[in-house]
């Protein structure tokens, strides 16, 4: 600041004292300068806008950050809400005490297909013509497997995976003429046991793999991954499961009444017939393994042709 109380001839320490005594800024460059300081905080200077770009960057990009965590906490939310809505639309229908059955069969596996030397049961009810037949034509679980899958709770569910309707199951209800090659094979040739022919002649019968994966996806279990799920990657899975699963299936094969297991050895092939609302055991039986002398022709389809014959024997143990 230009004073008049102040001359070019003045001693310079003089004229310093005297500026800073009536310029604020020069006792603020004064004091910066015994600080250190390049200058004052009160310069003057302006802040340029491009030193705050960076910062604004940064708030910008943690705003975009925060917005995105809170868009996706609500869609993981709005689809986890979506999918156990659904569950919960598809176990109307399922009757009382479903929630027991894939335990209840396992039980009867591992019993069915045990000790060989468990003696056979034919409860009479069975023996009337046509009474066999009737009694398959309510709701019945099925499954065919080798007797050490069927005892080991590891391999279970493989075992009842790979269970179709096959040609034990088809010549127990529809037998053929009688148990010679001819007859046999015309039984089984050209027919497509997995396919919509078999299954409208077996309809009151379903897989016990139908059962175990349908119900599976609409357990409490099922239900608490989708509670827990962190990431909507997981419910997409989640879903995936529920999607792929035989439910409607699963409902018709939750209200059997009866359950048929074929368990087959090296040795023995073990038919049993479980009332499973009264737990009691209808029918077993077991019959031995053999290979029948089979043409060229027939040869085949042994497995097809073996299955429908023994069959047929476990329908003669029933009536005799």
């Amino acid at each position: 600041m230009a004073t008049f109380l102040v001359t070019p001839r003045m001693n310079p320490a003089l004229r310093a004292r005297v500026e800073r005594a009536v310029s604020p800024k020069a006792r603020a460059r004064h004091k910066a300068a015994g600080l250190g300081m390049a200058s004052p905080f009160a310069s003057g200077q302006k802040l340029r806008p491009a030193r705050l770009l960076p910062v604004i960057a940064l708030v910008v990009i943690a705003g975009l950050f925060v917005a995105m965590l809170i868009h996706e906490r609500r869609a993981l939310e709005a689809e986890r809400s979506a999918l156990l809505s659904e569950i919960g639309e598809l176990r109307a229908g399922l009757p009382a005490g479903h929630e027991g059955l894939i335990a209840e069969t396992e039980r009867i596996l591992v019993e069915a297909a045990g000790e060989e030397d468990a003696p056979e049961i034919i409860d009479p009810t069975l023996r009337p013509a046509g009474a066999l037949e009737a009694a398959l034509r309510q709701p019945t679980l099925y499954v065919h497997a080798l007797a050490a899958e069927l005892r080991d709770a590891r391999r279970m569910d493989d075992a009842a995976r790979g269970s179709d309707k096959d040609a034990f199951l088809v010549c127990l209800l529809y037998p053929p003429a009688s148990t010679s090659e001819r007859d046999l094979l015309a039984k089984v040739r050209g027919v497509y046991f997995a396919g919509a022919k078999v299954e409208d002649e077996t309809a009151s019968v379903r897989r016990l793999a139908e059962a175990r994966l349908g119900l599976a996806v609409l357990a409490p279990a099922f239900e608490g991954s989708v509670r827990a799920a962190q990431d909507r990657n997981a419910l997409k899975r989640l879903r995936r499961d529920l999607q792929k699963a035989p439910v409607e299936l699963a409902k018709k094969a939750a209200g059997a009444k009866l359950m048929l297991i074929v368990a087959d050895s090296a040795a023995w092939a073990r038919v049993t017939l479980v009332d499973l609302g009264a737990k009691r055991t209808l029918l077993r039986v077991r019959r031995p393994t053999e290979e029948l002398a089979l043409s060229a022709r027939a040869s085949s389809q042994r497995e097809e042709i073996e299955a429908c014959s023994l069959a047929v024997a476990v329908r003669r143990a029933v009536t005799e």
